[in-house]
């Protein structure tokens, strides 16, 4: 596994700052720099790759260091503070090079030193980059032994540079937690969460199946589960002990929101205005920090957000954004931006935490889907809910499934469908703004005991609004 050390420092890392904390260090060590890219590695005389580090980050929103570090860490930083980045090869020279370098920066510039945990997960077969704990021929393994694990700029770098063509699969302790951005990739096909449990088996940490190494596709369980409930999994294919029987983190409600805005302007997209209207109906507060990967960093300013988005078009991209703990209900989420010819394309997915279902103000759903047609774009909203930590920080423990609250169409597909048709679906519309032109809402039942009856008639409603779209 890598070694992951972050400095908070109080002046600007530089160049000319890393360069004498490293010759202070060993003036045998040397600085180059990773391809056209801003990274830069640390070396010894034989050119043997030792750490990694990026330029250091200004911290703007302070909320992420507790978030991702701990309170601790940011008692009496200065304001303000840089974000240094440090990821060292597990041995012991690896470790002492990143570790000595982070401290001889933070006393250099003044400042504070976070260490991960040094776990030896005994999988590390020294490959090339040191954020890499071994090489499968259709899968990356990284191994983070951190208390929490965010999808860092290693984590997408890796994801950019594999695209397409390797799985990026993820080692934890089982004492680990995954923020809303990890989680929601490794839940994705090109990804999986591999724990490494007290006793030394491996098994995936969001479906509990043991899992084996291969040397072709990683780490892979030989029976998956099928459905989205562990009643209809495939027979043999059982979690190991525990992970079902064993909610004690899950001790909170999660409502999960996911939509899709069209900017028919490509000149003056409005990023980032529907994350904040999603926010300020379930979250009573609005987005504080937002970043291309985590740590998100950045203080809030859709004009920000915006041009980052313009510099990089027409590539797709993700960003990430989070709110501040104590201001309202704790929620983070993601953002991916695609540009489509005239049009731009925006989908919004973001998780709120409460402390259980009695505080979700499932009674605002409708208002929200107005709000958002009010603004202009809607496409489609999908709403959810799911057991899940108020701090919207994933255990691997099994938390139940989620269960549909509604979905909403907008103006544009409401026009296009027609509000007769619209309202003669299996689930009964509510028609929305001006004369019922502006949306259309859909309530599920959202029962908690038939979470899969749910599910399906919310999935025939959303095949019906597609037929009729159709013809």
């Amino acid at each position: 596994m890598s070694y992951d050390v972050v400095a908070l420092v109080a002046g600007e890392p530089d160049e000319q700052a890393l360069v004498r904390a490293l010759e202070h260090l060993d003036p045998e060590l040397f600085l180059h720099r990773h391809g056209e890219t801003d990274v830069l590695q640390i070396r010894d005389g034989d050119d043997h790759l030792l750490a990694t580090l990026e330029p250091g980050q200004r911290v703007e929103h302070r909320d992420e260091i507790d978030r991702l570090l701990g309170s601790d860490i940011s008692a009496g930083l200065p304001d303000p503070c840089w974000w240094v980045e440090v990821r060292s090869r597990p041995d012991a020279t690896g470790r002492e090079v990143a570790h000595r370098f982070a401290d001889g920066l933070a006393l250099r510039l003044g400042g504070s030193v976070w260490t991960s945990g040094t776990a030896d997960f005994g999988l590390w077969d020294e490959p090339e980059h040191p954020a890499v704990e071994r090489v499968a021929t259709k899968a990356l393994l990284v191994a983070q032994d951190r208390p929490v694990v965010p999808f860092s700029s290693w984590l997408s770098d890796a994801v950019a540079t594999h695209s397409g063509r390797k799985m990026l699969q993820v080692l934890t302790p089982p004492t680990s937690r995954l923020t809303y951005g990890t989680r929601t990739f490794l839940a994705g096909p090109l990804g999986r969460w591999v724990v490494r449990g007290d006793s030394g088996e491996h098994y995936d940490g969001l479906t509990g199946l043991p899992v084996r190494w291969d040397d072709e596709y990683g780490f892979f369980a030989e029976r998956e589960p099928v459905g989205p409930n562990w009643a209809a999994r495939e027979p043999g294919a059982e979690p190991v002990p525990g992970f079902v029987e064993n909610p004690s983190s899950i001790t909170g409600t999660q409502i999960a929101a996911d939509l899709s805005v069209v900017h028919g302007d490509p000149s003056s997209p409005r990023l980032g205005r529907a994350a904040e209207i999603v926010a300020d109906h379930l979250a009573r507060s609005a987005p504080a920090g937002w970043g291309p990967h985590e740590p998100a960093l950045r203080r809030w300013d859709r004009e920000r957000l915006l041009a980052f988005a313009r510099r990089r078009a027409p590539k797709p991209l993700i960003l990430h954004f989070t709110g501040s703990p104590g201001i309202g209900r704790t929620f983070s989420g993601q953002i991916r931006v695609s540009w489509r010819e005239r049009k731009v394309m925006e989908r919004i997915s973001l998780v709120i935490g409460f402390e259980e279902a009695g505080s979700v103000p499932f009674d605002v759903l409708p208002t929200l889907v107005e709000a958002l047609a009010e603004e202009g774009g809607l496409e489609g909203l999908r709403v959810r809910r799911l057991p899940g930590a108020e701090d919207t920080l994933y255990a691997p423990v099994w938390s139940g499934p989620a269960i549909p609250l509604g979905v909403a169409i907008g103006t544009e597909r409401l026009e296009r469908i027609g509000r007769r048709r619209a309202q003669a679906g299996p689930i009964k519309g509510t028609l929305l703004g001006p004369d019922g032109k502006g949306a259309a809402w859909y309530p599920a039942l959202g029962d908690v005991e038939s979470p899969l009856r749910t599910l399906g008639l919310v999935e025939k409603q959303l095949a019906y609004l597609s037929s009729v779209a159709r013809a």
